[in-house]
């Protein structure tokens, strides 16, 4: 191997080892995404002020926390210093197929039993919570992903 085809593997594997921690980065940030819990909606599983990973996925199953594009008057932007978010984080309780949930029936309509096709029932766990009670049936469209991890709290 000659000198300069040395130099310029040597050069390739330099920018191969910087170039690395940038594509994981990158690749890393389309799947996952860290959202801070605003408000006691899902207390007590989750406390104000809780930083979550979650993973972007269209793989849900009724029971996780999931976090969903914010549903009252669509994506809420978030104001400069507004604790304000435009993500929901909250149970997924009822996918397309299943009986629609007591508690639910009243934003449904009482005649309707099952989740309707490209719709999921998303409740708090806090009794106050604002979630399908209100709003009625979420479109699956709008839930972003599943929670991975609690990895602490910003003490907010």
């Amino acid at each position: 191997m000659t000198d300069e085809s040395q130099f310029l593997l040597t050069v390739l594997g330099g920018f191969a080892a910087l170039a690395a921690p940038v594509v994981g980065v990158a690749l890393a940030r389309q799947r996952l995404m860290i959202v801070d819990v605003m408000g006691d909606s899902m207390a007590p599983t989750l406390a104000h002020g809780d930083r979550l990973v979650v993973r972007r996925t269209r793989r849900l199953r009724a029971g996780g926390i999931v976090v969903a594009r914010h549903q009252e008057g669509g994506p809420r932007g978030v104001v400069a210093g507004s604790p304000a978010s435009g993500w929901l984080v909250k149970r997924l309780v009822a996918l397309p197929g299943d009986a629609v949930p007591d508690v639910v029936a009243p934003a449904v309509g009482a005649g309707v039993r099952q989740v309707p096709a490209g719709m999921a029932v998303l409740l708090g766990e806090h009794p106050d919570s604002v979630d399908s009670r209100r709003w009625g049936f979420v479109p699956l469209k709008d839930i972003e992903g599943v929670l991975v991890k609690r990895l602490g709290s910003t003490g907010r």
